[in-house]
């Protein structure tokens, strides 16, 4: 397939998947800078834009234009979010390899998250209070403590060692306790929760979260509520309103 003017070949960036009548935000932009349209099949269509293949994509300028256009379309319609960087190579296969084979789950996804957004719920342990802590209340901790105050590092290097890792195990062990009331609320507030794999030792729990429109205020009041109740060993952090890019169906 050839672009407008005909001398090298295109490739179509797709972002989302929406209903058929969807309409996109004014003055859409896309990664490279791309005009946004619509390709529709059955009920669903998809969100593409023509990117040049001898062009650079993937900048961190792409990243965010395809975030703002997600989260853009998220505000007025349904939508599936697709990964960043989803290309096929031309248009023409856009209806025929990605909608029509897919259209059945495409309408079901957007069914399940039509009238409602996504919120990413962070919370961690206030790190160095939660340290202090583990010092007072395990003895091992508070040996390891004394061993290395006052000394340089080459001076006590397998006691830190060991300290660091006992450390970072009771930080595991405590874990659970604190991120249970934290979800309980959530799901009370929520349609529906996903629990992302932690990444550093003092993570308590990172969620995404499915919240209904008429929910929000229940929703941000709840969050408030266990951040001031969990003051000051927990520290949250909410992100949102965004597209539901963990709530996209498998197809």
């Amino acid at each position: 397939m050839s672009d407008a003017s005909g001398d090298s070949p295109q490739d179509t960036y797709l972002y989302a998947v929406v209903p058929a009548d969807a309409e996109l935000p004014p003055s859409s932009e896309g990664v490279q800078g791309g005009a946004v349209r619509l390709v529709a099949h059955g009920r669903v269509a998809a969100v593409i834009s023509e990117t040049d293949p001898d062009e650079v994509l993937g900048t961190p300028a792409d990243l965010l234009a395809h975030t703002q256009l997600l989260d853009a379309l998220a505000a007025a319609e349904p939508v599936l979010p697709l990964a960043f960087g989803t290309i096929i190579p031309g248009a023409d296969a856009v209806e025929a390899e990605v909608l029509e084979p897919n259209e059945e789950a495409y309408a079901a996804g957007l069914e399940s998250v039509a009238g409602r957004t996504q919120f990413t719920v962070t919370v961690t342990f206030s790190r160095d209070d939660e340290l202090r802590a583990i010092v007072e209340e395990v003895p091992a901790a508070a040996e390891l403590q004394a061993a290395i105050a006052g000394t340089t590092e080459d001076e006590t290097r397998p006691q830190r060692i060991q300290l660091g890792e006992l450390m970072v195990r009771a930080l595991e062990e405590r874990q659970p306790e604190a991120a249970e009331p934290v979800i309980d609320r959530l799901e009370e507030v929520t349609s529906d929760l996903m629990i992302h794999d932690r990444r550093q030792p003092d993570d308590v729990v990172e969620a995404a979260v499915l919240v209904e429109y008429g929910q929000l205020e229940d929703f941000e009041q709840a969050v408030e509520d266990l951040a001031r109740e969990h003051h000051p060993r927990l520290r949250f952090r909410l992100v949102g309103p965004q597209a539901p890019y963990d709530f996209v169906p498998e197809v």
